[in-house]
């Protein structure tokens, strides 16, 4: 049997950055029409591999002691970026977008440029090709547009594709068929593939090799399924036990750090919470957008101390019941009640109160939190907009109990939100929403975008601040694992 032809090999490759190393010798080989998956935690190096390999490297980060890199000169390569609404051009059709990397990768015209897109958007499987190709960014679903990207990636005939996190944040259901069209994609085309996650399920249904990083050093490498069935070493072990189980539900998950410090994971099965009076009721309520019916005859309760788990693929409406509850849509019909309250009936004064006891966690804390406010002005607006304690030391003593429950030390405040990881956003995004003393909390896909190591401290976090604090969450996301360990209820939406 031939054995397959190496495409790539790179030895003892070094990324400086300005403080300091960033990746660590690092040697790899990726196999003609084979798979190599880097796994890791954010920050540990993956995408910078990505980026030397495709001479996209910032200009402030430089490779240094090289041993040797083989078969990168002449190489046809193309990469998929990790957050498709980012990487693609508001401001152009993505037909255009699509069919302008061919006109100089193959040097062809526009107009075979232009045919050529239409047959790849046919390719990876967005509907009516000729129509879409006419779509700006923002009319696509997010399978649409990362389907997008995989064409314009594809269109450059690469023999080499990086794929940079493609199935984050996605419905599981659009992740399976993201991962189906690559694998299909990469068997037609002969393709070598280079698959960057931390999603391990993603990982495992792709990849041929995987190559473990953390802190920009290979922990350890070989084929797919030993790695992920016979984990050698305890960062892997600790990655691999952080998802949330299926059939069990412990008190606590997994975390790396319980790994290495090499303390035995408490597997104890939690107990069903005490449940208090229904806080919140939905009654056959509907929603419509430009006519369009998006929520149908929804009801549902949720108790004091419950967290009740919203589950469904993209575009079944789950956020937009979160936003309907807190006031940022309106409804066609049914109601929304509070403590036995209709919402819509409420005075004033109980309106202001309850946009205090009802606070929303965002999916993306960066994006929600302002760029030009330090963490502790962003902590102290909504103290001061609600008139909550007496003065600035009573709130800054507040916040300061809240960051260390959360589990940031006090020096964050001075620090701005680029200065920040996303698990440590997600932890501001949380202590944000505390500030005001909620009742209820709506956590709107809140770990989806987060490493397996994060989300399992995350999660924990959740599980605790409800214990300390007494909070009811309405728990949204498209991971049934997720979903399964955190609620005590599951509702499940289905798309219209």
């Amino acid at each position: 049997m031939q054995k397959n032809r190496v495409l790539l090999e790179i030895n003892g490759l070094n990324i400086e950055g300005p403080s300091g190393p960033l990746v660590k010798n690092i040697s790899f080989k990726v196999q003609e029409g084979k798979c190599l998956a880097f796994v890791g935690e954010s920050g540990s190096g993956k995408s910078m591999i990505a980026l030397t390999i495709m001479g996209l490297l910032p200009s402030n980060l430089k490779v240094k002691d090289l041993k040797s890199i083989d078969g990168i000169f002449g190489l046809n390569r193309a990469m998929i970026f990790q957050e498709p609404m980012s990487a693609l051009n508001p401001t152009m059709r993505v037909g255009d977008q699509i069919s302008e990397g061919a006109v100089s990768a193959l040097k062809i015209s526009k107009s075979q440029a232009k045919e050529k897109a239409i047959s790849w958007i046919n390719k990876v499987k967005i509907n009516e090709p000729r129509r879409s190709y006419g779509k700006y960014p923002h009319q696509l679903s997010g399978g649409e547009r990362q389907r997008v990207m995989i064409a314009m990636a594809m269109i450059m005939e690469p023999k080499l594709l990086i794929a940079d996190e493609p199935t984050t944040a996605l419905d599981n259901k659009v992740a399976v068929e993201i991962l189906s069209l690559l694998r299909d994609l990469q068997a037609e085309n002969k393709m070598s593939l280079i698959f960057i996650s931390h999603d391990i399920e993603s990982v495992a249904q792709i990849a041929d090799t995987i190559m473990v990083i953390q802190d920009g050093n290979e922990v350890e490498s070989g084929k797919s399924n030993d790695v992920l069935l016979s984990p050698k070493e305890p960062y892997t072990k600790g990655l691999l036990a952080a998802r949330p189980p299926e059939e069990s539900k412990p008190r606590r998950l997994s975390t790396v750090s319980d790994f290495l410090k090499n303390k035995i994971p408490d597997l104890t099965e939690e107990n069903p919470p005490e449940l208090g009076s229904i806080i919140l009721e939905i009654k056959n309520l509907s929603k419509y957008y430009s006519d369009k019916l998006i929520l149908n005859d929804i009801s549902l309760e949720l108790r004091e101390g419950e967290t009740l788990g919203l589950i469904g693929s993209s575009g079944s409406g789950k956020s937009t019941l979160a936003k309907c509850i807190i006031g940022l849509q309106s409804i066609a019909g049914g109601e929304i009640r509070y403590r036995g309250e209709p919402i819509e009936n409420i005075s004033r004064l109980n309106r202001i109160k309850l946009a205090r006891e009802i606070q929303y966690i965002f999916q993306d804390p960066f994006s929600s939190l302002s760029p030009r406010m330090s963490i502790g002005e962003a902590l102290m607006e909504p103290m001061v907009v609600h008139k909550l304690y007496e003065n600035e030391n009573l709130r800054s003593k507040k916040i300061n109990e809240l960051l260390i429950s959360v589990g940031l030390d006090l020096t964050v405040k001075e620090k701005y939100p680029h200065e920040f990881s996303g698990g440590q956003r997600q932890r501001i995004g949380i202590a944000r929403a505390l500030v005001l003393a909620p009742k209820v909390l709506i956590c709107d896909e809140s770990v989806s975008a987060l490493d397996l190591s994060v989300q399992a401290q995350v999660l924990n976090l959740l599980n605790d601040l409800k214990e300390k604090f007494g909070f009811s969450y309405i728990f949204i996301s498209h991971d049934a694992r997720v979903v399964k360990y955190m609620s005590n209820k599951i509702i499940s939406l289905e798309k219209i």
